[in-house]
């Protein structure tokens, strides 16, 4: 066991409590002046004011002038180049395809055989008609004889006629009847050459020799490459503008193809998505660098005329990803650097979209 400390005394309690309070203030003292010189309080303040700067002299500079101009006004609607003639060649029999011609790329002339079918199934039920038609006309010859030897025999009785008639006419309807089976199996064997429609290029392949060829199954994909058009979407604002016959300014990138194109149809059906129109116009031929379908095009639409202003690209300077310029003050003597959006360029000028007004004048970099 061990005894119980004896009991502090008022004083000796008095002065911890004391040296306590004493800690607690010593601490917040150097928290407050550590804040205090964090806060600056303790360094030379810069008083509130304008200091002057001095501006770059104009002296020396050379001065251009920022011009406006009044051009046309454009929008450019984006489409693509599509044939204007295009045919897919199908078969009109259900038929294994033993050999198909030409591949993309290849030309083709209106009624070249291009595909070859099948057409073993087709000559068996042709030979199988024949034998039909040959065992039709000679019980027709039977029946004939039959009714040309009843016909005028007085004994006869009006029954016999009858029947001996009727077996007759039967007997001419089946001579018929196989005369014109041969007659349409000899039109399907026809199917059986699939001939180009048309003169063009092939653009694509569906079918390779063994596959099997259906009634409205596309084989091969024929244009003509004499007669193309750009199809543009045009805002649907600007539809009404745009007339049949007119000549517009198209561009096509991958054949490096500027040329007027004249309007050739106009769909009178706004597509809901885009909210244009589809605008066709006829391409002309390029023979060096040909068109093809697919290609990007670019249709020019005239929308009036817009004011401009143009500065010579030397006098604007970067910065960063900033663009700005030295303007010279009315008297032609300080400059001032303004800051400016720029546009398109062309023939060395760029265009002034904002930050500097006609007429002002701008310092090219000092040599």
């Amino acid at each position: 066991m061990t005894a119980d400390a004896p009991p502090r005394s008022p004083a000796a309690r008095a002065l911890g409590v004391l040296k306590n309070v004493v800690l607690v203030t010593v601490a917040l003292a150097g928290l407050g002046l550590f804040l205090a010189w964090m806060g600056g309080a303790f360094h030379e303040k810069v008083h509130p004011g304008v200091e002057p700067v001095e501006k770059p002299s104009a002296a020396g500079r050379t001065l251009v002038v920022a011009e406006r101009t009044t051009e046309p006004e454009t929008i450019t609607a984006v489409g693509s180049v599509q044939p204007r003639k295009r045919t897919d060649v199908a078969s009109q029999l259900l038929a294994a395809i033993r050999e198909i011609k030409p591949r993309p790329g290849d030309r083709v002339k209106a009624g070249e055989t291009i595909i070859t079918l099948d057409d073993r199934d087709l000559l068996a039920q042709q030979r199988e008609a024949a034998a039909a038609l040959t065992a039709a006309q000679a019980d027709l010859a039977s029946r004939r004889r039959d009714y040309e030897r009843v016909k005028d025999l007085p004994s006869a009785s009006a029954e016999e006629r009858s029947r001996v008639e009727g077996a007759f006419r039967v007997a001419e309807a089946q001579a018929v009847r196989a005369k014109e089976a041969i007659g349409r199996i000899d039109v399907l064997l026809t199917y059986t050459k699939v001939a180009a429609g048309t003169d063009g290029v092939v653009a694509d392949r569906f079918a390779d020799p063994g596959d099997l060829a259906a009634p409205g199954k596309p084989l091969l994909s024929v244009y003509d490459p004499g007669d193309l058009e750009l199809h543009a979407n045009v805002p649907e604002s600007l539809a009404a503008g745009i007339k049949l016959g007119q000549k517009l300014p198209v561009r096509i990138d991958a054949n490096n193809l500027s040329a007027e194109a004249v309007v050739r149809e106009i769909v009178p059906q706004a597509q809901t998505a885009s909210r244009s129109v589809v605008v066709k116009l006829a391409l002309p031929v390029q023979t060096a660098n040909p068109t093809l379908p697919g290609m990007f095009g670019r249709l020019i639409v005239p929308v009036g005329t817009a004011e401009r202003v143009w500065l010579p690209t030397a006098a604007v300077q970067q910065r960063g990803q900033l663009d700005l310029v030295e303007v010279a003050d009315p008297t032609g003597v300080e400059l001032t650097r303004r800051f400016v959006r720029l546009g398109r360029e062309a023939g060395g000028k760029v265009e002034i979209l904002s930050g500097l007004s006609a007429g002002e004048k701008a310092a090219l970099p000092a040599k």
